[in-house]
């Protein structure tokens, strides 16, 4: 995890939750490779990226979803499949992507 983006988690002050999802898998032509990570907050904001398109908004939905909850997830996106190729997207690979949640104590 590099260090600005522990310095965001550090420095939040809001939510009980934010949700830090990392790729932790990636075959064939995917966008990102395994560690890549992205924050979300609960309002949908973002810090990083996991690839964009729409494995990564389904991501940022995932864990707003996540955060409601106080849980984390694995979840798999297949990027090969007719809907991504209909929304632009060019990669045609796969991705595991683990949500983990965090409790933050202000």
């Amino acid at each position: 995890m590099d260090r600005d983006l522990v310095d965001k988690i550090i420095e939040y002050k809001g939510e009980d939750y934010l949700a830090l999802a990392t790729v932790i898998s990636a075959t064939g032509s995917s966008p990102r490779n395994s560690g890549a990570q992205i924050l979300v907050y609960p309002n949908g904001s973002i810090y990083g990226t996991v690839g964009g398109g729409l494995s990564e908004a389904e991501t940022i939905k995932k864990a707003q979803e996540l955060i409601q909850i106080g849980e984390s997830k694995k979840y798999s996106f297949d990027m090969s499949n007719d809907q991504v190729a209909k929304a632009g997207g060019v990669c045609g690979g796969q991705v595991e992507i683990f949500i983990e949640t965090i409790k933050v104590s202000n």
